[in-house]
């Protein structure tokens, strides 16, 4: 044999393996991660080689044998086949539809090759009875299949690192190009040197792909990145965005739903097993989520305990029962975990195809809040919810320059002794007059708490009592102690006593006209802070009300630790009658007075509540069975003739 048959026969082989296997011992970091592709990429070859070599051997004999064709025909075969796999490995991370849609020229190029082994169809090339090879009318495919997969590698190579390769990486590829057609005119100038182009090709293919593996790896590593949430492995909120923004621009993504969720009391398990298990959890719990999650589908994690998911509508009911309840369990350091995790959640039926991927999952996220403030578990943007949210965001903008213009006034429940019948005080409580027109507490009181805007209406409707009362007092009448309420918000004030005795003393009121009630509930802050600022207003000349006594956690440690005046039952008391109800209420008004407080009921209504509280020892009632809040002026009438006309039982 010349040296140009030997170079001819050998050097392809020698020269992948060689590139392969240097690929894998230099890159070793980058090699683990596609190992199993590696290796079936490395059998390809060796089998490729086994039957050229085969098929080489057939070659060689005088005669015509059907072992040839089929060596042939594997061989056509398995060079474009290696090629293939070179391709997954650079889009492995592509959807597997696309990475099925590049195999279709393998799988049509196979069938054309399978077909004519047995001399059928002689299409690709055939062989006469004297055991020489001619071409067919489509053997231009075997090289043009082998040209498009070097041409998808190459540009793929490029997209896959972002267009952001280095000189000598271009050179790589224009040099690699080069090789290509030196082999093709290696053919007319080396003696001996017949074909060998299509293995050539497969050669250049995975010369490319060794010269820039790390380059291809490590910008998927940066992608990875860029697009993951490490702790979990689902996207991050940035990477679901730009997934659901695909999802719209395919022009079905009605047929979705947005579901925005926050796991209930997660920090509660941080704080019991600690931050290492909190994060296996929440793994596990991402992984069991997963499973779930159609291709077709998205599953993200914002952060903390806060996920997204863009599911199918059909779909939709069965996420929301896993999400609902989620028992997860493992065994980590020798122990065994059983959690049952539930979640809040807000859904939007995505019913719009107008909106980007941003607006949707605000959407979710707008209905959570709000469904978390209602105490909804689930909760759905709907028609009517959204315009209830636009409201609120009209009274949002709309409540400081209310404020500024003093469109809230101030209504006076009375307060009446139910043995006398006689006017003994009242509570103000604010109202919203606009347009001649009184907006309901309800629409506006909510958005003032979460817009941290009940501090600035607390010392507001302050200083209108104070005024009124002033007022009163300078035509000769002799208001009643009103009630005004200070939210618990307030007491992150540490002047808030001075404060409010400030504003008193600026109306030249009396002090004994107002008592400033607080809520029972104080989560945020210690008691310790509500007794000094109780403490102060004592020390001032000012007398307190705890609002809404019972309806929280800690009543009995609220009433040894802070010294009150008046104790406010909560209108749940007053209106159940049950035997159990009732022994409580009678129970909480003795130990009122044996600590020498003064008890009022509020809310209510009926006849039958009066003489129940009136036999239990509460003779000071508030609510609509003596009157509604009445504004100023009608007030005024009340305080000039405090006696209630009322029918006796």
């Amino acid at each position: 044999m010349t040296f140009g048959e030997i170079l001819s026969k050998y050097y392809t082989f020698i020269f992948i393996m060689v590139v392969l296997l240097y690929t894998i011992a230099f890159n070793k970091r980058m090699y683990q991660k596609v190992r199993v592709h590696f290796w079936v990429l490395i059998a390809l070859v060796i089998l490729e080689a086994i039957c050229s070599g085969a098929e080489t051997y057939c070659a060689a004999q005088p005669y015509r044998t059907i072992w040839r064709s089929v060596f042939s025909s594997l061989c056509y075969i398995l060079r474009p086949s290696i090629m293939y796999a070179l391709l997954l490995i650079i889009v492995r991370d592509d959807p597997g539809k696309r990475k099925a849609l590049y195999g279709i020229p393998l799988l049509v190029i196979a069938l054309l090759l399978l077909a004519d082994i047995p001399y059928s169809y002689c299409l690709i090339y055939t062989f006469s009875e004297a055991n020489f090879f001619s071409t067919g009318p489509l053997f231009f495919l075997t090289y043009g299949i082998l040209l498009l997969y070097l041409l998808l590698i190459i540009i793929l190579t490029i997209v896959k690192c972002n267009f952001s390769l280095e000189l000598g990486e271009w050179l790589s590829i224009f040099i690699g190009i080069a090789f290509i057609l030196l082999n093709i005119a290696g053919e007319r100038f080396i003696p001996g040197f017949t074909g060998g182009n299509s293995e050539n090709a497969t050669a250049l293919a995975i010369l490319l792909y060794a010269i820039h593996f790390k380059s291809i790896e490590d910008h998927r590593e940066r992608k990875i990145l860029e697009t993951t949430e490490l702790k979990t492995g689902l996207l991050n909120e940035n990477a679901c965005i730009t997934r659901l923004n695909g999802l719209i621009g395919k022009g079905n993504s009605h047929e979705y739903a947005a579901v925005f969720f926050d796991l209930e009391r997660f920090g509660l398990i941080n704080d019991r097993y600690g931050m290492e298990i909190g994060n296996r959890v929440i793994s596990e719990y991402a992984a069991i989520l997963g499973g779930m999650v159609r291709e077709d589908e998205i599953l993200a994690r914002q952060g903390g305990d806060r996920f997204i998911a863009v599911v199918l509508q059909r779909n939709l009911d069965l996420i929301l029962a896993q999400i609902a309840s989620t028992r997860v369990r493992f065994n980590q350091g020798g122990m065994d975990y059983d959690i049952t995790i539930s979640a809040h959640v807000g859904v939007y039926r995505i019913d719009r195809d107008d909106y980007s991927g941003e607006e949707i999952i605000s959407n979710a996220n707008t209905a959570l809040n709000y469904g978390k403030g209602a105490g909804n578990s689930v909760t759905y943007m709907t028609p009517e919810l959204k315009i209830a949210l636009k409201d609120e965001k009209q009274y949002a903008s709309d409540i400081p320059v209310a404020m500024a213009n003093g469109e809230f006034v101030a209504y006076y429940q009375p307060k009446v002794n139910s043995r006398t019948n006689m006017l003994c005080g009242a509570e103000a409580l604010v109202r919203w007059s606009r347009n001649g027109k009184l907006i309901p507490p309800g629409k506006f009181i909510p958005i003032m708490e979460t817009k941290d805007l009940m501090c600035d209406m607390d010392f507001y409707m302050l200083r209108r009592v104070c005024s009124d009362i002033s007022g009163w007092i300078e035509r000769g009448l002799v208001p009643p102690t009103v009630s005004v309420n200070f939210s618990r918000r307030n007491l992150s004030n540490d002047h808030l006593a001075e404060d409010i005795d400030a504003v008193v003393k600026e109306y030249h009121v009396p002090k004994k006209m107002i008592e400033i009630e607080i809520t029972e509930t104080i989560d945020e802050f210690p008691i310790s802070v509500l007794k000094n600022f109780v403490d102060d207003l004592h020390r001032l000349g000012y007398k307190v009300a705890v609002d809404d006594f019972g309806s929280g956690s800690s009543s009995l440690s609220l009433l040894r630790e802070v010294t009150f005046d008046t104790l406010k039952i909560d209108k749940g008391f007053v209106d159940r009658a049950y035997a159990k109800d009732l022994a409580i209420l009678s129970h909480m008004i003795k130990l009122a007075k044996a600590i020498g407080l003064e008890t009022l009921a509020e809310g209510v209504e009926q006849r039958e509540q009066v003489d129940t509280l009136l036999s239990l020892g509460c003779e000071i009632i508030q609510g609509y069975y003596f009157d509604r809040p009445l504004p100023k002026e009608s007030f005024e009438g009340r305080i000039i003739n405090r006696r209630y006309k009322v029918e006796q039982s």
